[in-house]
């Protein structure tokens, strides 16, 4: 179906984002519109919606939280590893890294991050998954803001 490896300079990123928290999903379309040139940012508050939008459309990387209503993220790798969708995930959760340990040997990118998380990690977390970032050189001063 899709098989994006990593993020292409020459067209803008598709990235689904998925949490059922407003400010969640605004935080990380205010990074993702710093890193990245006009990346095209399709948010959802329920897994299902995700899924079908996943389906009807390929990403570069989904961004989801562990838990929200309809599928949650296990919910989703384990379909979109049936499904042959070589989409990265990064996986954000307050809960610690054993909920998402049996879902690394699936076949292909699935990181973790936990709640609560800076701007740093977010970055880092998003260029070793799907990366480089369009805009290295102003994030990095960025970043170094928060260090």
């Amino acid at each position: 179906m899709n098989t994006p490896a990593v993020m292409s300079r020459l067209q803008p990123p598709r990235i689904v984002l998925l949490d059922d928290e407003r400010h969640m999903l605004q935080l990380y379309e205010l990074y993702l519109r710093d890193w990245f040139h006009e990346p095209e940012l399709v948010g959802f508050r329920n897994g299902d919606a995700a899924w079908l939008e996943l389906e009807h459309a390929a990403a570069d990387l989904l961004i989801t939280d562990w838990r929200h209503p309809g599928l949650d993220a296990g919910d989703l790798v384990r379909k979109l590893a049936a499904a042959r969708m070589k989409v990265p995930v990064l996986i954000v959760s307050a809960c610690d890294a054993d909920c998402v340990r049996e879902l690394g040997g699936l076949g292909f990118k699935v990181a973790f991050l936990q709640k609560p998380f800076g701007y740093k990690q977010l970055w880092k977390a998003v260029n070793e998954l799907a990366g480089p970032c369009d805009f290295p050189a102003h994030s990095t001063e960025y970043i170094r803001q928060f260090a």
